[in-house]
Order: C-alpha cells, then structure tokens, then sequence
C-alpha cells in the first residue's frame, strides 16, 4: 500500500524515462536531497509545502542557502514559498534562488479584481523589487544579507 507522501527516490528514479519533459521536484529542504535531485539533473523547488505537511518543517527561506550551495548552479532552484513582496523577491535571489514563485499574492490580486487585480500585484512586486536592487547597488549577494536574532 502506498501511503499519502510515501515518494521516494526510487520513484524519482522512474520518472525521467517516461517523460520528455523536464521534471522539478518540490519540497526540497535539505542538502542532501538537493545533491541527489542535481544529480539526475531535475530543477528544484525549495518549499515546505505551506508547512502544512508537519509543524516543525523551517521555512523554505532559511533552507534556501545550503539547498543551493549544494546544487552550486548545476540546476535551478526556485524558492516557492512565503514571498510578499518585492523585498522577499531579492531576498531570495541573494541567498541563491534563480527564481521565485509568488503564488499566494498573484491569487490575491485575482480575489480582489480578477486579471486587473493580478496585474496590479505583479506592478507593485516589480516596483518594489526594482527599488530594493537599486537600494543594493544593482546587484544581489549573501554577503549582502543581514541576519537579525
């Protein structure tokens, strides 16, 4: 009997024959999966489903960094997860994203004024982005990051 989240790797294994597409995996949190996952060369998506899956998952965000030290740019990592504005954007892309999902606010925008309203989230999350990297100099790095405790 297979049991709801019961995929394993096996089954990743299976997957890139039966497709000509390429396959991301998502819910990557921890080096070692990220080191297996750019191995068979699949993108990956560093997300914690949510949280909805256990309580005591870290945030996707605080996965990122060692996720994509250990892909070290031989695959995409897509931060999905958590992103609310332009600033979440570029804070991602220094710590390693090469991309961000922005599911949560785009649905948002679709709630409060269907394709307008989506458009509009889209604007504000450019905008914002756009001043946070003019804020940095034009550029996005670790180093530049600040962690509070």
């Amino acid at each position: 009997m297979l049991l709801w989240g019961a995929f394993s790797w096996a089954d990743v294994l299976r997957t890139p024959p039966t497709t000509s597409l390429p396959v991301w995996l998502k819910g990557i949190l921890h080096p070692a999966d990220a080191e297996l996952a750019a191995g068979l060369g699949t993108g990956i998506f560093v997300s914690n489903h949510g949280g909805r899956q256990l309580d005591v998952v870290p945030a996707a965000l605080d996965a990122l960094p060692a996720v994509a030290d250990a892909v070290a740019g031989r695959v995409p990592v897509v931060l999905d997860g958590g992103v609310r504005s332009g600033g979440d954007i570029a804070l991602a892309i220094a710590l390693g994203a090469s991309a961000v999902g922005i599911g949560r606010p785009v649905l948002w925008g679709l709630a409060a004024d269907g394709s307008a309203g989506v458009r509009r989230v889209l604007d504000v999350l450019h905008d914002e982005f756009t001043h946070v990297l003019a804020l940095c100099g034009g550029r996005l790095s670790r180093d530049m990051v600040v962690v509070r405790c």
